[in-house]
């Protein structure tokens, strides 16, 4: 039985640092170690990114629009304890979801974090990685980042 996942990221876990040091929190020894170099780029369409109203982290809402897509990262060979450490992430604003990506011309199924508090929380406006990462200097330590 294979208890691997695989997730597409498109906020802050876009980041390596910010992916690690979730993924590493509180990794025991006998947990097999995840290797964020092969995240691979790839695009959900049918969804549509937002910046939350407050906050330095997006959410995604399903578009209106089939022309609507976010790029982002997938990353496989996550562990239920993983997606657990993600789940807290999260938090209680985002459920978990799957959908199908696109990395170059193939479908590839993963789960993703889908926003489900109130849509009044949102932005219109798309959340920029570049914006963000100029800022990402102020996410040095562990606590911080869990603290997003």
């Amino acid at each position: 039985m294979n208890n691997e996942f695989t997730c597409f990221f498109y906020g802050t876990l876009i980041f390596p640092q910010i992916l690690n040091r979730v993924l590493e929190n509180g990794r025991s020894n006998t947990e097999k170690p995840i290797n964020i170099k092969e995240s691979v780029s790839a695009v959900l369409k049918g969804y549509k990114r937002h910046k939350v109203i407050g906050a330095v982290y997006p959410a995604i809402l399903k578009g209106d629009d089939l022309k609507d897509e976010i790029t982002g990262v997938l990353l496989g060979g996550l562990s239920s304890q993983d997606i657990a450490r993600l789940d807290n992430f999260e938090g209680s604003q985002y459920e978990k979801k799957k959908v199908q990506v696109y990395v170059d011309n193939n479908l590839i199924e993963a789960m993703t974090y889908v926003w489900k508090d109130s849509p009044t929380l949102l932005h219109d406006e798309d959340w920029n990685p570049k914006d963000f990462e100029k800022q990402l200097y102020k996410w040095n330590t562990t606590e911080e980042v869990l603290n997003l």
